[in-house]
């Protein structure tokens, strides 16, 4: 390790040591000269200190492993209540028990607290809400994932601790028939930028079963 200018830095000697591992097992004596002294501990000796380092890693290994083992089973469960709720829209005869199907089937999803089909066509507080935002989040989009102000949450949804909204438009583009409508009470659930795969595949199926209900 060269050196001419200049005292060495703690990124130097770092650096030199990684690149060494062995060095200090060829210079015991350097073990005396250096302060490895803990005020609640006394003189641990370096392969102490190797093991303790070695598990906290091997804790923050497990807990990454712990969370990837989550959502994947969490993925696990958004795939199949998805696929149920795909092989169910066929028995439905009507727009009613495709509705209440949604509702029941959905509200299952982690943290999604509400489901709805909404038929644009209907006088209700809740479609005009809908068609306003259809024009407005929805105008350059097939869907929506985000938060909505006050005012486009207004007789969207009767539960106010709802935070987070989804929004599908279901038919044609210009004119469609309908919107499913997803809200959570968490804030960040449903958001730009999230992956769509599964709900997408549903609309796609959902349109179907609408044309030959219609």
């Amino acid at each position: 390790m060269s050196h001419s200018e200049g005292p060495l830095t703690h990124q130097q000697v770092q650096d030199f040591l990684h690149q060494h591992p062995d060095f200090l097992l060829a210079h015991p004596y350097l073990l005396l000269e250096l302060n490895l002294y803990n005020d609640t501990q006394g003189a641990p000796n370096l392969a102490l200190l190797q093991q303790r380092t070695l598990r906290e890693q091997n804790q923050q290994l497990q807990k990454q492993i712990a969370q990837m083992v989550a959502h994947a089973q969490e993925n696990e469960q958004i795939y199949r209540l998805f696929s149920e709720c795909q092989r169910r829209l066929w028995q439905c005869q009507n727009v009613s028990a495709l509705t209440e199907l949604l509702s029941q089937e959905l509200t299952q999803l982690p943290n999604v607290n509400h489901c709805q089909l909404v038929n644009l066509s209907d006088d209700s507080e809740q479609a005009r809400a809908v068609n306003a935002l259809r024009h407005s989040r929805l105008k350059d989009s097939n869907g929506y994932q985000g938060r909505l102000n006050q005012a486009e949450r207004t007789g969207l949804v009767e539960d106010e601790q709802c935070q987070s909204f989804a929004l599908y438009t279901l038919g044609d583009k210009d004119n469609p028939q309908a919107v499913l409508l997803f809200a959570s009470h968490c804030a960040d659930h449903f958001a730009p930028g999230n992956g769509s795969l599964f709900v997408s595949e549903l609309v796609s199926s959902l349109q179907l079963r609408l044309q030959h209900l219609a």
